[in-house]
């Protein structure tokens, strides 16, 4: 068992009321037996993989920041200088079970939320300079020491340095200050500045949250509508009259379409279904990989006979469940037929969500489906009983086909 567990001191409850998505907080000794997953070399032999997603940033004068992304070769690390930079490596938590583990320490926030685990090594001095960040973010320290700075609040209209790739804040207003040591995590909401440099060879683990912008989801959203529209639904203005200047746009004929597409927008039902898709889409789709057609055909019987099933550590599980859907008018006209609030609120379906595809199941298989999103493996005695259930052992069947689950 990973020695890498939350203290039993950290309150959750009280850390979500107090300060998630509200204010910063320095955490001493959150895992107080922490263990690095990987040294630094390991990290380093990671960033020169061609799958891998990874950065270095050299502060090659007083402020003055480089950014090179990866695949890196080894001769790229052996001409950096001694000081002043920093490697940083994506989704760790992807690639080592140590890292997933580190992850799911985190599990007092819905998984559906995290984005991943991002691995930094900085050497004396180096850092990414001072930034803000659109997500919540918890920095755990790994070996060696960190100072870390917290400033102001950013928004969209905060100053950033013109000349930089990375963003970076053209002022700094420090109005907190901590050195983190090994099992120390500092958690940063959205949009609150911070500034780290590291004080020897250190490790930083970055746990990084998902926080689509409205902007995003009024373009997905849209998109996922518009694939459902026809080509012949279409702008209509059947009681036009002859206009006085046949330039103008009466407002009168915007009505109607206006109100069709406020319509068309507002159905909870199919915003519920495109969000759990686009939360579960993975990062990186390119590694989880479909079996072959004649291995699919087999899938079955490989089934029957695996020791137990995991998920690719590139998919994303979650699942909804879904009330009766009912409006208020007709809530009330079933409250006065005697309907108790209790039966109307009782759920008819689950909606699972995997990869950025959402499948519905009937309620009776709802300790299934929840039992399919935990991380741990499916042993051979759980798949035994899922395979007696068609739908279920179609779904099986499904996610093995497409990559999400891996057979052992």
């Amino acid at each position: 068992m990973s020695a890498n567990v939350l203290s039993a001191d950290f309150n959750r409850r009280e850390f979500l009321e107090r300060y998630w998505q509200k204010e910063p907080v320095l955490i001493r000794q959150l895992i107080p037996q922490l263990t690095d997953p990987l040294s630094p070399e390991e990290l380093a032999g990671c960033a020169c993989e061609e799958l891998v997603e990874s950065r270095v940033i050299t502060e090659f004068e007083p402020e003055n920041f480089a950014l090179k992304s990866g695949p890196f070769e080894e001769s790229d690390f052996t001409s950096l200088p001694a000081t002043n930079w920093t490697l940083l490596v994506q989704a760790m938590d992807q690639w080592f079970e140590e890292v997933a583990d580190l992850r799911k320490q985190f599990d007092f926030i819905p998984s559906w939320r995290v984005d991943d685990v991002m691995i930094s090594f900085a050497c004396k001095d180096g850092g990414v300079g001072p930034h803000f960040d659109n997500y919540d973010v918890f920095l755990l320290q790994g070996q060696g020491q960190r100072r870390w700075r917290l400033g102001q609040r950013c928004d969209d209209a905060t100053p950033l340095r013109k000349s930089s790739e990375l963003r970076l804040l053209e002022s700094f207003e420090t109005t907190e200050e901590f050195i983190l040591n090994p099992g120390d995590a500092l958690y940063v909401p959205p949009r609150v500045a911070h500034w780290g440099i590291s004080l020897d060879d250190s490790l930083c683990y970055s746990i990084g949250f998902r926080a689509p912008s409205y902007g995003e989801m009024i373009e997905g959203f849209s998109d996922f509508i518009i694939q459902r529209s026809t080509s012949s639904e279409r702008f209509e203005d059947p009681n036009t009259a002859p206009p006085e200047d046949p330039a103008q746009i009466p407002t009168s004929s915007l009505i109607a379409s206006f109100n069709t597409l406020r319509a068309t927008l507002d159905d909870e039902p199919l915003f519920r279904q495109w969000f759990g898709c686009h939360v579960t889409q993975p990062k990186y789709p390119e590694l989880i990989a479909r079996i072959d057609r004649n291995s699919a055909k087999r899938v079955e019987k490989t089934l029957r006979l695996a020791e137990s099933v995991r998920h690719n550590p590139s998919s994303r599980f979650a699942y909804m469940v879904n009330s009766d859907g009912a409006t208020d008018s007709e809530r009330s006209a079933k409250a006065r037929l005697g309907i108790t609030e209790k039966a109307l609120e009782t759920p008819r379906n689950i909606t699972l969500f995997v990869d950025g595809n959402a499948a519905v199941f009937d309620w009776a298989h709802l300790s299934m489906i929840r039992r399919l999103c935990e991380p741990a493996p499916l042993q051979r005695r759980e798949l035994k009983s899922m395979l007696a259930l068609n739908p279920i052992k179609e779904l099986l069947e499904q996610l093995v086909v497409q990559g999400s689950l891996l057979l052992e």
